[in-house]
């Protein structure tokens, strides 16, 4: 009977582990190819998911990918399993620790020749129906922190659009819904190319430089330790290459 009592215990605790202790969890937008997205297989893909993936596995874990909002990539919660953020900003703080700079986005407001838009400064974006990605007021430095930052009720400039995620941001620019758009020269080029087959892209347009040159983000770990085991890996890609190819399997030819 004892012996039973025993059996069924290591049967329940078998049951109850996870199949891996090396298994984490990781957070990430999920859809702004090239650097996140899911194939037609529902995996996760792009840069971020692949640096990511190899840099922990050079750590010894495995890593699952959940999607996420982008404005509910942080903060970390009790009980939420996630051990992960992937391309946040900040510094460590309440119990997240904060990788070095991973991937790299060149940001820039891009607008039709036909509109006639002169950008010089940030402040000139006042005039004009923007979109930029979730949190962007907060990513592109303080002078655009401070304008664009939601005041106290929350609410954001009557100008500023931040949809729920970069495809619709690409689209409200295509459809003429804002006349600027604030994104990443190589996101915004893969959905050009993914909208021409029902809208013209092939449009004359104006790259305005107003923003610093640009934008590092981060991935975010529960764990200190983790988080420097991470950087090693990812320092150790870059000496060997790797993250060199990972970049070079995601890039897209140069326009004619």
């Amino acid at each position: 009977m004892k012996r039973l009592a025993v059996m069924c215990t290591l049967a329940l605790v078998a049951w109850t582990t996870p199949a891996s202790a090396d298994e984490l969890v990781a957070v990430y937008q999920g859809s702004r190819p090239p650097f996140s997205f899911r194939d037609a297989q529902g995996k996760a893909g792009g840069i971020e998911a692949d640096v990511v993936t190899e840099a922990l596995r050079r750590a010894g874990h495995g890593v699952t990918f959940r999607e996420t909002p982008n404005v509910r990539l942080l903060p970390f919660r009790e009980g939420d399993g996630v051990d992960l953020a992937v391309s946040v900003r900040g510094n460590d703080s309440r119990g997240v620790y904060f990788s070095d700079e991973f991937v790299t986005f060149h940001n820039v407001a891009i607008s039709r020749r036909d509109r006639h838009i002169v950008l010089k400064t940030i402040a000139d974006l006042d005039r004009h129906k923007f979109a930029i990605w979730q949190n962007g007021w907060r990513d592109l430095g303080p002078a655009f922190e401070a304008r664009y930052r939601p005041g106290a009720d929350g609410r954001f400039p009557a100008n500023y659009f931040q949809p729920s995620n970069q495809q619709a941001q690409n689209k409200m620019f295509w459809f003429g819904r804002v006349d600027v758009i604030v994104v990443d020269k190589q996101v915004f080029e893969w959905y050009r190319k993914q909208f021409s087959a029902q809208l013209n892209t092939q449009v004359a347009l104006d790259y305005h430089a107003i923003f610093d040159a640009t934008t590092g983000f981060k991935v975010g770990f529960r764990s200190r330790n983790l988080r420097d085991a991470f950087n090693r890996a990812l320092i150790a890609m870059r000496k060997d290459q790797t993250y060199a190819r990972i970049l070079a399997r995601y890039a897209l030819p140069a326009r004619q």
